[in-house]
C-alpha cells in the first residue's frame, strides 16, 4: 500500500484524488492532506481525511507527494521533497520556463513525474499528435480548449503541451510560432504557426482538440473529459510509478510506456 500526501486537497482536483483513494484503499492510504486555508476546509475532505494541515511538514511519513495546488505553492514544496527524499507528482501547470528549469534540477535529486494532464486519453492524444504533425507536416495547425469558469491559466498547460510536441517534430520552439491572440489584428495567418483558441464557461472539466487543416481537408483529433475521476485514476498511477523510479524528470509518456 502507497500512502500518499496530498497537496492542493480543497480544490476540486483534491477532492477526486480523494475519492479514488478511498475507491481503492487496498492499493492507496491518505496520509495527509495539505490545504492552503484550514478554515476554507470543505466538510467532504474533514469527513474522508484523517489528517489536514496548512503545514508541509506534516508531510513527513508519506510514501509520495501528489501535488495539485499552484505553482507559487508547487515551488515552494518541492526543497521539501528534495531535503525528505520524496518522490513527487506534479499535476499544477502555468509553469513559466524558469520554474520548469528549477524543477528539472530538483528532479536530479528525487524522482519527479511532471505532468500537465493526468488523463489517459489525453496523453494518448499527445502521442497521436506526435505521429499526425510528422506525417501531415505541411499542414496548418490549430488547438482549441475548453475549461470551467474558474480556470485562471490560458492556454491550459495541456493545449500548450500539445503546441509544444508538434513544434518539436516541425523543428523550431512553440514560443517561435504560437498564436494566442488574433484580436485586432489584419495579419493574415503565417506560414508555421500554432493557433490557440480559448474556452471558458459553465462545469467543462476539459476538452482539447487538435485540427490539422490544408486546402479541402481536415483532421481533428479530440479528448474531452466529463469527470475529473479520469484525472484522479491517473494521478493515482503516476503516484505508484514515482514511487519505485530513482531521481529525474518523468512524464506521463513514461508511466504509461508511450
Amino acid at each position: 500500500m502507497i500512502n500518499i500526501g496530498l497537496v492542493g486537497a480543497n480544490g476540486k482536483m483534491g477532492n477526486a484524488i480523494i475519492a479514488q483513494i478511498d475507491n481503492k484503499c487496498e492499493h492507496y492510504a491518505l496520509g495527509c492532506a495539505v490545504v492552503s486555508n484550514k478554515d476554507l476546509v470543505s466538510s467532504y475532505v474533514k469527513e474522508m481525511v484523517p489528517l489536514y494541515s496548512e503545514d508541509i511538514n506534516e508531510l513527513t511519513e508519506v510514501d509520495v507527494v501528489v501535488d495539485f495546488s499552484t505553482p507559487k505553492s508547487s515551488l515552494l514544496l518541492l526543497p521539501f521533497c528534495v531535503a525528505h527524499k520524496l518522490p513527487v507528482v506534479i499535476g499544477t501547470t502555468g509553469f513559466s520556463n524558469e520554474e520548469q528549469l528549477f524543477i528539472s534540477e530538483c528532479a536530479e535529486n528525487i524522482a519527479i513525474v511532471l505532468a500537465p494532464n493526468t488523463s489517459l486519453s489525453v496523453n494518448v492524444l499527445f502521442k497521436a499528435v506526435e505521429l499526425l504533425a510528422s506525417k501531415l507536416n505541411d499542414f496548418e495547425v490549430e488547438i482549441i480548449e475548453a475549461h470551467h469558469r474558474y480556470k485562471k491559466d490560458a492556454p491550459s498547460g495541456t493545449a500548450l503541451k500539445i503546441g509544444d510536441l508538434i513544434s518539436q517534430i516541425k523543428g523550431t520552439k512553440l514560443n517561435n510560432v504560437a498564436q494566442v491572440n488574433r484580436c485586432g489584428s489584419s495579419k493574415i495567418r503565417q506560414h508555421g504557426e500554432i493557433g490557440f483558441s480559448v474556452i471558458r464557461g459553465g462545469d467543462i472539466v476539459g476538452m482539447h482538440e487538435a485540427q490539422f487543416i490544408s486546402d479541402g481537408e481536415i483532421l481533428a483529433i479530440k479528448s474531452q473529459i466529463t469527470n475529473r475521476a479520469s484525472f484522479a485514476n491517473g494521478a493515482l498511477l503516476a503516484a505508484s510509478f514515482v514511487y519505485k523510479m530513482p531521481p529525474g524528470l518523468y512524464s506521463m509518456f513514461d508511466v504509461l510506456e508511450l
